[in-house]
């Protein structure tokens, strides 16, 4: 932990943003990356990692009008982000939540918006499934994710190779189910954005 430390030390002296190599992003435990923000968050800026930039490329090639919402009146660098994201950036399936849409609608969901007087039992069986390695529906694989971790379509459907809208109509197919509810604004969701 000391050897991480003392590299951000040094280098938040050298350049500002920080660029992390792979080598030390995947050093970097949960207890780390706490104690990175709570000593950093206030003026630290860092890229982010390098499989996250090939996910906002392939967000810009598969849906430009979000890109554009979230990086595209930036000045220097795209992909500069507040060392606050850190913990959420270390995560396997992690990432920058897109969450704050300002012109268009957001996907992003949280354990929160399930609603589980509807979902309970569903929930129970679809992870018996997935321990079963049975084959689930793009609505249900959505909705096990969102039980376990905040998560937006655009993250999901690069994961798991499937098309922006197949994603959209899972969200639909799981509203109209009444197992999640959708807030689409930046406003509603930000109590429910968790760093």
């Amino acid at each position: 932990m000391d050897d991480i430390l003392e590299w951000f030390e040094k280098e938040r002296k050298k350049s500002k943003p920080i660029n992390i190599p792979q080598e030390i992003f995947s050093q970097i435990s949960p207890e780390i990356a706490n104690e990175l923000v709570q000593r950093y968050s206030q003026d630290t800026l860092v890229y982010l990692p390098e499989n996250e930039i090939k996910f906002f490329e392939w967000l810009k090639e598969n849906d430009y009008q979000v890109w554009e919402d979230l990086w595209g009146g930036v000045a220097e660098d795209p992909y500069v982000v507040s060392i606050s994201f850190l913990p959420l950036l270390i995560k396997k399936f992690g990432g920058f939540p897109i969450c704050d849409l300002i012109n268009n609608d957001n996907y992003y969901f949280t354990d929160e918006m399930i609603i589980k007087k509807t979902s309970h039992l569903l929930l129970e069986t679809l992870r018996e499934k997935y321990l079963n390695r049975e084959k689930l529906t793009i609505a249900q694989a959505l909705l096990l994710e969102i039980s376990v971790a905040p998560t937006d379509i655009w993250h999901f459907a690069y994961y798991h190779k499937i098309s922006i809208e197949e994603a959209k109509m899972a969200v639909k197919e799981l509203v109209e189910d009444n197992l999640i509810v959708h807030l689409k604004s930046a406003e509603e969701l930000a109590k429910f954005v968790q760093f």
